[in-house]
């Protein structure tokens, strides 16, 4: 859900399709946005992002690197980032929950190590209750 929110927003934004396989600035700026934002939100490795949009984590990583050397010196391109980043924080305050459910297979296994431990947790405080009735 996370990623396609973020996904969302931008192409809602710039009006493009940001998968489209093209070197045009505005289609450039708007994935290195998009692969930006995604990691500072998600808990996705680069591969994982990049798989996203049919790119590698080179691809992401180099876009990591660049895109706040982009709004530094790019004034347009900082405003329509706050722009962006406003719109996908309302809606993490608007339900924190839905944003943080895993849409890869990698935030499926985090999530059940998560319960599991949480289990275990359970079990054993289960156990020293039952250790000091006996």
């Amino acid at each position: 859900m996370s990623i396609n929110l973020i996904k969302e927003v931008i192409e809602q934004h710039f009006d493009i399709d940001i998968k489209k396989n093209t070197r045009k600035r505005q289609y450039v700026e708007a994935r290195g946005i998009y692969f930006y934002l995604t990691r500072q939100y998600t808990r996705m490795s680069l591969s994982a992002i990049g798989k996203t949009m049919g790119r590698d984590h080179s691809t992401v990583l180099y876009f990591v690197r660049q895109v706040p050397d982009w709004l530094s010196f790019d004034l347009q391109l900082k405003k329509d980032y706050d722009t962006i980043n406003e719109r996908i924080q309302d809606a993490i305050h608007a339900n924190p929950d839905e944003f943080k459910t895993a849409v890869t297979i990698e935030g499926f296994y985090e999530t059940q190590y998560k319960r599991l431990k949480e289990l275990t947790k359970q079990i054993n405080q289960d156990q020293l209750v039952l250790d000091d009735n006996n």
